[in-house]
């Protein structure tokens, strides 16, 4: 099977319009030959025509003047006008010459073959009168030989009638052939157009789809490139940039595990000394050190949740962290996450809103609490004393979707997509005394994404700030 693969993409476009262009080429070509054979044959029809005409008129008058002069020479029988006679008779035979070689009927060619009879005969009874003997040609000759003439001229008219309706003719052919080539240019040119445009946007295709895997995160998943030479290139690139970025993300994954395990054990060790220092297993503590001992277990508890995030998003990132699904009443989950915040909403009188619609959905537990608890630690930081924040749960077909709502300063819009990135803290004042870490909605949006949902920001500039869950209510083991 004939493939057509080119060195270059450039090349491939280059050809590609040749191909689109052939249709067209082919019906100038074929237009032009029409044409000027249409042009040929009325420029033959004119001339033949003209011609007819004038040698069937000059031989009425030929034979006009030779029976004049042949009756003038039998009265007078001059040597001058037996001259002129025998050259009368040699123009008449010359015109039927020519009008013989002219394309004639049958009946054209029956009248010239009898007037050229009779000439000869009227020439040899010339011939043989030698003046002053006068010549003897009967009267019924001479009007048959006229007769024939004006037979011959009438069918020469017929004839010219006959070439004005064959250049009629010819020029209908030309102008439908014309039409039926132009009307199977347009589709087959269209057709070249969609499978060259195919065929040209195949590789930008699959290129794309090769940056959006990479761009995901997918470094395992071979990206397969056809068409021209260099674009095929590009492709092996861009398999061995998903092995480098693959071999990066392993490496990071294993400096996050050894990170976070080196951290675990220390932070381990300081934070039971400070249960052993505020249990006075020590020995009595003044106000002054149980203060200080208060402040490095709350530090121990940061770390702590630091080091969870961190290893979170690491392994949801690595896509090592499976889901454990079971059947979850997605409004009481809510208010379980809700309870953890109360003390806060408290202290800074911040009116909670909620609209609950009982749904049960399947999905992991664990994850989607962490989920919520991140959208509502969010929420409370950056609500005002005195504001509100709105929850919301309903069903969208098989869809649920939470909603999450405040009265915040909200996000700079330039910063709304960068918010999900790890480490990224907004310009938005936060009004909560420790300071947090940037991983909070990205590891929410990891754990949605790995529920096959979605986690987007659609409020306005201006009117706070609004996050929308969206999962599957009915997700299975083999999508997870």
């Amino acid at each position: 099977m004939f493939r057509l693969k080119p060195r270059s993409f450039f090349t491939l476009v280059l050809l590609a319009m040749g191909m689109v262009s052939l249709p067209l080429l082919g019906v100038l070509t074929l237009s032009d030959l029409m044409l000027s054979r249409l042009f040929a044959d009325s420029a033959g029809s004119v001339y033949r025509s003209v011609e007819q005409s004038q040698l069937s008129q000059g031989l009425q008058v030929q034979l006009v003047n030779q029976e004049r002069r042949f009756k003038q020479y039998q009265v007078l029988g001059d040597a001058a006008l037996h001259a002129d006679l025998g050259r009368d008779v040699e123009q008449t035979l010359a015109i039927l010459v020519s009008l013989r070689a002219l394309p004639q009927t049958g009946e054209a060619m029956a009248a010239l073959a009898a007037m050229e009879g009779l000439e000869r005969r009227i020439g040899a009874a010339v011939a043989v009168a030698v003046p002053p003997k006068p010549a003897t040609v009967a009267d019924a000759d001479w009007n048959r030989l006229h007769g024939l003439g004006d037979r011959l001229y009438a069918l020469s008219l017929v004839g010219v009638s006959h070439e004005v309706d064959g250049l009629r003719h010819e020029e209908r052919r030309a102008e439908v052939t014309l039409r039926v080539l132009a009307s199977t240019s347009v589709p087959l040119t269209i057709l070249l157009v969609v499978f060259l445009t195919r065929m040209i946007a195949r590789p930008v295709r699959q290129i794309d789809r090769g940056i959006r895997l990479l761009g995901k995160g997918d470094f395992t998943s071979k990206i397969e490139v056809g068409g021209p030479e260099d674009l095929v290139a590009l492709g092996e690139r861009l398999n061995w940039l998903g092995r480098q970025l693959a071999g990066y993300d392993q490496e990071k994954n294993k400096f996050a595990a050894q990170v976070s395990h080196e951290l675990k054990t220390p932070l381990a060790s300081i934070h039971e000394a400070a249960e052993l220092l505020g249990d006075e297993v020590a020995g009595p503590l003044s106000p002054t050190q149980r203060e200080v001992i208060d402040i490095l277990r709350k530090n121990c508890h940061q770390l702590e949740a630091l080091i969870r995030n961190l290893v979170g998003i690491t392994m949801a990132q690595a896509g090592k962290d499976r889901l454990t699904l079971s059947d979850v009443r997605l409004d009481e989950l809510i208010a379980e996450a809700v309870t953890a915040h109360r003390p806060a909403l408290l202290n800074n009188r911040i009116e909670l809103r909620t609209d609950l619609a009982p749904l049960v959905v399947r999905a992991d537990r664990g994850r989607l609490l962490t989920v919520l608890d991140n959208l509502l630690s969010n929420a409370v930081k950056f609500t005002p004393e005195g504001g509100w924040i709105a929850v919301s749960v309903k069903a969208l077909g098989g869809r649920a979707e939470v909603v999450v709502k405040d009265s915040g300063p909200g996000v700079a819009e330039m910063e709304r997509e960068r918010i999900f990135s790890p480490f990224f803290q907004g310009s938005a004042p936060c009004r909560s005394p420790v300071s947090g870490t940037g991983l909070g909605l990205a590891i929410a949006r990891e754990y949605v994404e790995a529920h096959r949902g979605g986690l987007e920001m659609v409020s306005e500039v201006g009117a706070g700030a609004c996050f929308r869950l969206v999962i599957p209510i009915n997700l299975e083991d083999k999508h997870v």
